[in-house]
Order: C-alpha cells, then sequence, then structure tokens
C-alpha cells in the first residue's frame, strides 16, 4: 500500500473527495499528478514512494512547484523566470515548450483581466495546451464571468477551480466574495479563514474578511483585521521590491532601473509605516 500524502502546502489528507488527482495520490502516480499540474504534490508522492535514483526528476518538480505557487499567486511572470533558472529539464517529465507557452498564455490573460478585457482574457486562456493549469483557467474564467455580470456562472468556474486545486487561494477567496455579496457571512468567513491559513500573506483574503466582519457588526475584529491586512500587503510589496532590486543585473542597463525600484521600496516603507498610525 502506497503512503497517502498530505496536499501540498494545505496539510490536508488526501484521502476524501473525488478530484481525479486524489486517486493518483492514493496509488502514488506522480507522472498523472504532474499531467495535471499537481506539481508540489507529485513532487511529495515520488519522495514518498522512492525516487533516490532520480534526482534530475525531483529538482525538476521542485522547480515546477515554485511555477505552480506563482500562477497560483497570479504571478506567470515570475513563474517563467523561475523555468528559465532550470538547467535540467528531462524530456520524459513533460512538454517543457508547451509548458512555457501556457505560461506566456496566462500572462496574456491576466494583463487582459487587469485591463478589463474579458475577450481578450478569453481568447488567451484558449490558447492553453495541457492540463497543467486547468485551476487557474477556471479561476480566471470566473474571474470574467464576474466581469460579464454572471456571478452563477462565475461561482461555478470558481468551484470547479477549488476541485482540481483546493490550495487555489485566490479562486477561494473569490469564491467568498460571491458569498458575502449574496448575503452568506458566514460562509464567506470560513472561505476567507481557509485562505488565510492557506496563505498568510495574501492581503486580499485578510481585507475581505475585515469587510465580512463590519458586516457581522463585529467593529473590532473588522478593524483588526483590516489593520492586519495594511500590514500584510506592505510587507509583501516591499518583499517584491526587494527581489525586483536584487535581480537587477549590473552595469549601465541595470543601473537605470535602480532608482525607480529604490523609490518603490520607499514608498512602500512609508504606506507601512502611516498604516501601524491609524487604519480603518
Amino acid at each position: 500500500m502506497n503512503p497517502t500524502p498530505s496536499d501540498d502546502r494545505g496539510g490536508e489528507a488526501v484521502g476524501a473527495g473525488h478530484a481525479p488527482w486524489l486517486e493518483l495520490a492514493r496509488t502514488g502516480d506522480w507522472r498523472g499528478l504532474v499531467a495535471l499540474g499537481r506539481f508540489g504534490l507529485a513532487a511529495q508522492t515520488l519522495r514518498l514512494t522512492g525516487a533516490s535514483d532520480q534526482p534530475d526528476v525531483l529538482e525538476a518538480l521542485d522547480a515546477l512547484t515554485e511555477v505552480e505557487a506563482s500562477v497560483r499567486a497570479k504571478a506567470p511572470r515570475r513563474a517563467t523566470v523561475r523555468l528559465a533558472r532550470l538547467d535540467v529539464r528531462p524530456a520524459s517529465l513533460l512538454d517543457w515548450e508547451a509548458l512555457g507557452a501556457d505560461l506566456h498564455a496566462l500572462i496574456d490573460a491576466a494583463g487582459a483581466l487587469d485591463r478589463q478585457e474579458a475577450d481578450a482574457a478569453r481568447a488567451a486562456l484558449e490558447r492553453l495546451q495541457g492540463a497543467w493549469f486547468a485551476a487557474e483557467r477556471d479561476a480566471q474564467r470566473g474571474t470574467i464571468a464576474l466581469l460579464e455580470g454572471d456571478p452563477g456562472t462565475a461561482r461555478a468556474h470558481l468551484e470547479a477551480a477549488l476541485e482540481r486545486d483546493p490550495n487555489h487561494v485566490r479562486a477561494l477567496t473569490n469564491l467568498g466574495n460571491l458569498k458575502l455579496e449574496g448575503g452568506e457571512v458566514d460562509a464567506a468567513i470560513a472561505d476567507y479563514e481557509r485562505a488565510i491559513k492557506l496563505d498568510d500573506t495574501f492581503a486580499n483574503a485578510h481585507h475581505n474578511l475585515g469587510v465580512a466582519y463590519r458586516r457581522k457588526g463585529q467593529v473590532a475584529k473588522s478593524v483588526a483585521t483590516l489593520r492586519r491586512a495594511q500590514r500584510v500587503g506592505a510587507k509583501r510589496d516591499a518583499e517584491e521590491a526587494r527581489a525586483a532590486f536584487k535581480g537587477v543585473r549590473s552595469g549601465a542597463g541595470g543601473a537605470r532601473w535602480v532608482r525607480p525600484v529604490l523609490i518603490g521600496a520607499a514608498v512602500v516603507a512609508l504606506v507601512w509605516w502611516w498604516g501601524q498610525r491609524g487604519g480603518p
């Protein structure tokens, strides 16, 4: 009998529910998990079922786990950078060219959504070739439906995303938003709290939880949670600014980016300091 791994990052036993990845994890089919884009769970499964003779595969899976996390965080560009740093790409693992193309499709879709261009986002998502990012596709389709004023379809897509990947924090938070707008305040709070448990650095979940507390008349909890959201958001922005600064290349070509990055970091620090003084 194969060991039963816990779901990556969420800490839940992979033993309940009916999603396709559950049976794959139970039977130790890490390759099937790779095909579904559950890279973190595939790496964990491979380690549990014996991987001492496949160091290159494990290294690639660890990199893909970071790619998976970046996509969950709506950071497909960061995912492409991590992929570019991977030296060995076992050809038997997956179609690396197709994976890269899918990441670029997600970049285009995310950009279109930021511009609230639903049709362009939908067209970009249709370019996805594999099932690696099916949960992200469903999550973004949910956002498209919201842009088009169709909360019922949005909810169906978000629930599909969570069926594929219960750790998809953005899908979980957006589902909570739909419940909150529909008057399901307690259900929304449960979704936000689970999202925070999965990723305590996701400021949106903290902020929306604060809004939900206010809806229930729990003003003190609301204020504390909203302040927490400010601190978490400022800290995350500062970390991203530092990461960008570290990525600046030396020489004339990179030097021109140093000043804007430093200014951005200073602004983030100022916002954080201001948030410590007051808040909603």
